[in-house]
């Protein structure tokens, strides 16, 4: 498991102690972490723009332009909602200004070395629980990392090929492997079968049509008459209930 990390403060000495601290535990704990550094917000969002490009953000409440708190905001509603936020701050008080954008932690300066190799343990270990981060390989054999509540839907390509596309809102990922073992592996996350070939995430089901799903994003997806019942009593009775 990757984790993509992205530091944005205005402080270089902050930046600097962060990332030492980070690439410190990373040696000790025989972790897979990717460090960015930013020095304002503008940049981190110019470089973040869709899902799975930072897991984690420590973000500077204090800066010019775009404080932390506006960054977050953007990120949690257009970005990624699914990031873990993580703000510093010299001053308490805005603690309780930050809860509208949910973020994970809040670290106070000064911040001690001891005490980021806390959070980095709670990080680790929120997501080895969650299982919400899957590393794939593309045909390019890059390594991507995603979060699963982010797939729309996967899609057989080829089934002699072994050849699949993982949709998401704004992109697709093709890649190796067979419906069937994703299918199993992601039984526990609102995945169902929607017609051959296809595994639709519940979560991101919009409306019905006849014989068709239509998704958030407004993609529409075929939907088989033997499934459609099931599909919709899954989606009443579990989806509709966690999403209100």
């Amino acid at each position: 498991m990757k984790l993509n990390i992205a530091i944005c403060d205005d402080d270089n000495t902050m930046t600097s102690f962060l990332s030492s601290t980070i690439l410190q535990y990373q040696v000790a704990n025989n972790t897979d972490f990717q460090v960015d550094i930013f020095q304002n917000g503008k940049d981190l969002l110019e470089r973040f723009q869709k899902p799975g490009d930072y897991h984690v953000v420590l973000l500077d409440i204090e800066m010019p332009v775009l404080n932390g708190i506006q960054v977050a905001d953007v990120i949690k509603n257009m970005r990624d909602r699914n990031v873990l936020i993580i703000f510093i701050s010299n001053y308490p008080k805005y603690m309780q200004d930050s809860f509208s954008v949910h973020p994970y932690h809040f670290l106070q300066k000064p911040i001690t070395s001891q005490r980021v190799y806390q959070l980095l343990d709670e990080i680790v270990k929120h997501m080895l629980e969650c299982h919400t981060l899957y590393t794939l390989i593309n045909t390019e054999d890059v390594a991507e990392t995603v979060n699963i509540k982010d797939i729309l839907y996967i899609e057989t390509l080829d089934a002699k090929k072994k050849s699949l596309c993982f949709h998401f809102f704004n992109r697709t990922i093709i890649t190796k492997g067979i419906l069937s073992y994703w299918e199993q592996e992601l039984s526990n996350y609102h995945f169902y079968p929607c017609h051959r070939g296809l595994l639709v995430n519940l979560f991101h089901i919009h409306y019905f049509e006849p014989h068709n799903i239509i998704l958030d994003n407004g993609e529409k997806v075929p939907m088989s008459r033997a499934l459609e019942k099931k599909l919709r009593e899954l989606y009443l009775n579990h989806v509709i209930v966690l999403k209100s």
